[in-house]
């Protein structure tokens, strides 16, 4: 079969991503995993992951959280292979697709992702100057994320009370934590 686009992607970075998507969300465009020029990323709002992804080039797709939690389903936790691909069929559908016959089909959503790189922050070089609160359950996000990406401590870099906190993981891949507005 003949794709439009076609790239290949991690899919370790995948399944971490999934975890920081919206599952309800009015913000529709938020309930997925963004696809785009040199990067994987996904966000609920209040905490993001970003994974590097240079293969990644003149592509921009919003892969519905449904269909990837579908497609970890079928693939499992420890695949042999660790890529997967992401293929444009025509205008309207694109393919998950990973070997030994595992796929998922599905439109993309249709809705403008936040700008990422706006928000993204560099890791900070002081600690913050104020003590930082953080909502637990968007920290254990990042327990869990640790866990796929095999780095057994993410390294957190607050910045200040008020303003996002950089945590790290392995090379390549980095989180926002926005903390609790008191």
């Amino acid at each position: 079969m003949n794709f439009l686009k076609q790239v290949t992607l991690n899919y370790k970075h995948l399944q971490a991503t999934s975890l920081f998507a919206a599952h309800r969300e009015v913000r529709f465009y938020l309930m997925g995993v963004l696809v785009k020029d040199g990067m994987m990323a996904a966000t609920n709002g209040h905490c993001a992951l970003i994974c590097d992804a240079p293969e990644v080039q003149d592509i921009e797709v919003i892969i519905p959280i449904e269909i990837v939690k579908s497609f970890i389903k079928k693939v499992g936790n420890n695949p042999k292979v660790k890529t997967i691909t992401l293929s444009q069929i025509d205008d309207e559908f694109w393919l998950l697709d990973y070997e030994n016959g595992m796929f998922e089909f599905f439109r993309p959503i249709d809705g403008k992702f936040p700008d990422i790189s706006r928000v993204d922050i560099p890791k900070p070089t002081e600690p913050p100057k104020e003590f930082v609160q953080w909502n637990l359950e968007y920290v254990s996000n990042f327990a869990k994320c640790s866990k796929i990406l095999n780095c057994r401590f993410p390294l957190f870099y607050p910045s200040g009370a008020t303003t996002s906190t950089y945590v790290e993981f392995v090379d390549g891949v980095h989180g926002l934590l926005m903390p609790l507005r008191v």
